[in-house]
């Protein structure tokens, strides 16, 4: 008996294809930031078994230069301060360092790797075209925004789907009832590899087999390692999760390439079972339908997706910001909802973690009077002043942050990019000084100011700062960092004070921390995105957690 094609299964072929190419596009646009496949949450350079991009370099120069080894140490309060501490880490007497005048560009226009300081895990991003990936072109941020859209859509879509599935009775068209459907179904795969088509009233073996896995295995596989890649899953169930961050970014990949797979094959299999049927059958219900008539709708419907797809990538390109605002709509708050919870769960993680031996630096140092003045002192004049909504202002040396109560965790640092690596931290928990101002009751967010003047991004003005919700703030394991792996906090990972938070992506701890603000809103600091990351590469606060 042939299948019946009713009007909520064709609906969801239309709107399934749309969604498919927006997360399959913005994947590949979130894969270019860093290229680069592990199994190991340690993500050592070298230890990938997939890597694309950037090939005239060796991996173990990069290991070397993003280490730095003994010149991403601070120097002692009697050694003359060198220009490589200062430049990240990496001893450039061999290149001449460019001045901020001289330097250009985001990702696709940096100046010369050999001459601008160590080897960061920016440098290791390899954005790909537009052609492929949405936006393309080192839009990380919009990528992510893109792909989020996208799950939701797939997920409502799949989710309609799977819900009118069993409830017309229709799931015996894909559930397999027989264990004779294997064997059956590699005869039907031996008569196609001899060009032929296998004789069935509806779907043969083979393609109800392949239907059954797409849909009920390899669909909630893509659900279960994108929700565990989340910072938040590790933070609040790091007994479960606090080692397999990298493995599930790996299987991720696998399973996005297994759907670009099916959907070649699915393709293929409608072209070889006769593409204006299939295509009346898929549109119209019924292989009796008008062929012309589904050829015109499928044009429409492929050259309507496509269309999207080009406006978006457009839009994205061209007016960054606004695209931005407008795919946060309803988006931002339900990410907030699942993903951003307050959570104390410090000591378990701990224990379960050993330090890496190695931890990538993503940020150049500093470069301006200021920062240089500090590291030939040693920091010894450095001050953290608090201010903004608060009782009591508050300015600390180094020594007097010192005195204060302290906390130590061991805990994976989650990049947005995709990397991982795991470090022991110091510091005073933002706790400390949240009792000692005390803020309003008015105040929501606090603000993390930084000397860190971006001499890398010439175009973009402002100094570096990240916000985060006043909840966050006030969890046991948000610190300001003075020590990392038992030892001073190095140049290149902030020194001499950093922002350390359990539950969010690394791109929330500001490195190189002098004033701490406590804000009801962060309208008019910046550009009002909620940090320098948000203003500039179009992130925004709330995805954070994930």
């Amino acid at each position: 008996m042939a299948l019946e094609f009713p009007w909520w299964l064709r609906l969801a072929h239309v709107f399934n294809l749309l969604f498919m190419l927006l997360l399959i596009r913005s994947g590949v646009g979130i894969i270019g930031a860093h290229p680069r496949f592990y199994w190991s949450d340690d993500a050592i350079p070298g230890t990938e078994w997939l890597r694309t991009g950037d090939e005239e370099r060796p991996t173990n120069i990069d290991k070397e230069r993003i280490g730095g080894g003994d010149e991403q140490r601070r120097p002692t309060a009697t050694e003359p301060v060198s220009k490589e501490a200062t430049d990240g880490g990496v001893n450039t007497e061999a290149a001449e360092l460019p001045s901020p005048e001289r330097s250009s560009g985001r990702t696709s226009k940096r100046v010369s790797k050999e001459k601008e300081g160590v080897w960061t895990a920016e440098d290791e991003a390899d954005p790909y075209s537009s052609w492929l990936a949405l936006p393309g072109k080192d839009n990380l941020g919009l990528s992510r925004h893109w792909h989020y859209w996208g799950v939701a859509g797939w997920l409502i879509t799949g989710g309609l789907y799977v819900v009118l599935l069993f409830g017309t009775g229709q799931w015996d068209r894909l559930v397999p009832t027989s264990w004779s459907i294997f064997p059956q179904a590699i005869d039907a795969l031996v008569t196609y590899a001899q060009l032929q088509i296998p004789a069935a009233a509806g779907y043969n073996a083979l393609q109800q087999l392949t239907y059954f896995a797409v849909i009920f295995v390899l669909s909630p596989l893509m659900i279960v390692t994108g929700v565990l890649q989340a910072p938040a899953m590790r933070a609040h169930f790091p007994g479960w999760f606090s080692h397999i961050r990298q493995k599930v970014r790996s299987i991720h990949l696998l399973g996005m390439l297994a759907f670009v797979v099916f959907i070649i094959g699915h393709v293929s299999l409608v072209v070889a079972h006769g593409f204006s049927e299939q295509m009346a059958k898929i549109l119209l219900g019924s292989a009796d339908a008008s062929h012309s008539l589904a050829l015109a709708l499928t044009a429409v419907w492929i050259g309507g997706a496509v269309a999207f797809l080009v406006i978006a990538d457009r839009a994205s390109l061209k007016w960054p910001m606004r695209t931005k605002k407008l795919l946060e709509i309803g988006l931002d708050s339900l990410l907030k909802r699942v993903f951003h919870h307050h959570t104390d769960i410090v000591d378990e993680e701990s224990e379960l973690q050993t330090p890496s031996e190695f931890a990538r630096v993503n940020g150049k140092a500093p470069r301006n009077d200021d920062y240089r003045a500090h590291v030939a002192e040693d920091f010894a004049n450095w001050r953290l002043t608090v201010g903004g909504l608060v009782e009591n202002e508050l300015e600390l040396s180094l020594d007097e942050l010192q005195e204060l109560p302290r906390q130590s965790q061991t805990t994976r640092h989650d990049c947005i990019q995709g990397w991982t690596y795991v470090a022991q931290w110091g510091g005073v928990p933002v706790n400390e000084l949240i009792d000692r101002c005390n803020p309003s009751e008015e105040a929501e967010w606090v603000v993390f100011h930084t000397l860190d003047e971006k001499w890398e991004e010439p175009d973009v003005d402002g100094h570096y700062y990240e916000a985060i919700r006043m909840d966050k703030a006030t969890e046991q394991g948000t610190l300001l960092a003075d020590e990392m792996n038992h030892e001073p906090l190095p140049i290149a990972h902030g020194a001499p004070l950093r922002l350390r938070l359990r539950t969010q992506l690394g791109y929330k701890m500001a490195k190189w921390v002098t004033h701490v603000e406590f804000v009801e809103e962060f309208d008019d600091i910046g550009k009002g995105q909620g940090g320098w990351r948000d203003d500039v590469l179009n992130y925004f606060p709330n995805s954070a957690d994930i």
